[in-house]
């Protein structure tokens, strides 16, 4: 039974004690079961009250213990592959730039098929970033 139904079931008890309530049995032959069952009632409740309350200082010292480790220094580390085909590599401490590092790439020259070709017949050549394994490694 949850607490707020203990809580409705208590207050019918109450208005059947008193009178107000519309109830088929006669007080005057339950007093008795309806005094030790009100008893009862105030005892569980009262114990719940006191778990609920109990379960909120306890969380309350878990945010607390949570906020002292939360004060740690934040490294993020993040790669952008850039469009000339550099890496910048930008790290930050609690939010703020520390320090960024750019990594140019080894240009390697290509043949470009989409260009007409040159005058002596060869295809036109681009230069391409290239980053070798060691370098990919390295990141």
């Amino acid at each position: 039974m949850g607490l707020w139904e203990i809580n409705n079931v208590s207050a019918d008890l109450i208005r059947n004690l008193n009178g107000t309530g519309k109830s088929g049995f006669s007080a005057a032959n339950s007093t008795g079961f309806s005094s030790d069952y009100a008893k009862i009632l105030s005892q569980q409740i009262a114990q719940l009250e006191q778990d609920v309350q109990a379960a909120s200082e306890t969380n309350s010292n878990q945010n607390e213990e949570l906020n002292v480790e939360t004060k740690m220094e934040v490294i993020e580390t993040v790669k952008r592959f850039r469009p000339d085909g550099s890496i910048m590599i930008t790290t930050y401490k609690d939010g703020k730039i520390d320090s960024t590092t750019k990594i140019k790439p080894h240009l390697v020259p290509v043949p470009n098929y989409d260009a007409p070709p040159t005058p002596a017949g060869d295809p036109e050549v681009k230069m391409e970033p290239k980053l070798t394994l060691a370098q990919l490694l390295m990141l």
